[in-house]
């Protein structure tokens, strides 16, 4: 992967955080509307997402031959998590950390592993663990627009 797609990274855990934290509980805890997720149950979908996938960053690296992506239930993750009940600060704390992890996992993987190791996706379609990290960041960067429509429009 690039050094860009760490840097991004890097980049979101220095801003999101203190912006989230000036975010009023009354825009982050209700459901955006009816049936959806609310700003806090994303963020802590994106914890979700982290856990899964810094999971899956690590066992693409050793295992043999193509590393299958096996999905996970993601309603379920959110709902059993209940994040709709945990403090703001504390899924703020968590996904700052799990990210953290992310970053000390890819920055030490080699550029060639990255690139070669073949991973299979729910579908079927063959992609790479590079392209698993990048698709990673553009997940996370889609659901944080929707918690902050305006954060993305400096880059």
């Amino acid at each position: 992967m690039t050094l860009n797609t760490i840097a991004q990274i890097e980049a979101l855990i220095g801003r999101v955080p203190e912006i989230l934290k000036e975010i009023p509980a009354e825009d982050m805890i209700p459901p955006r509307s009816a049936g959806k997720w609310s700003n806090l149950q994303i963020l802590g979908h994106l914890c979700d997402s982290a856990i899964n996938n810094v999971t899956r960053f690590i066992q693409a690296q050793y295992v043999g031959g193509t590393f299958a992506v096996t999905p996970y239930d993601q309603e379920q993750w959110v709902a059993k998590q209940n994040y709709q009940q945990a403090s703001i600060d504390e899924v703020i704390t968590l996904w700052v950390s799990l990210n953290r992890s992310i970053v000390r996992v890819i920055a030490s993987l080699p550029r060639e592993t990255a690139s070669s190791q073949a991973v299979e996706l729910p579908n079927g379609e063959i992609k790479t663990l590079e392209w698993l990290i990048e698709d990673y960041l553009e997940h996370m960067k889609h659901h944080l627009t929707q918690i902050l429509p305006s954060l993305l429009e400096k880059d």
